[in-house]
């Protein structure tokens, strides 16, 4: 989160505002980072047959 001592920081006025968007871009950063990588790789254990 950053703080307003960060030089990165940029005061936005509340007029020039969209609560709906701001909630909405969180939402979807939310979900996105519950959702596991696509590229993610599982192990498939092979049981051995005895011969």
């Amino acid at each position: 989160m950053k703080r307003i001592l960060d030089r990165s920081f940029r005061y936005v006025p509340s007029h020039e505002t969209d609560v709906r968007k701001t909630f909405e871009r969180i939402r979807k950063e939310h979900e996105a980072a519950q959702q596991p990588p696509a590229d993610t790789v599982v192990q498939i254990n092979r049981e051995k047959k005895s011969a």
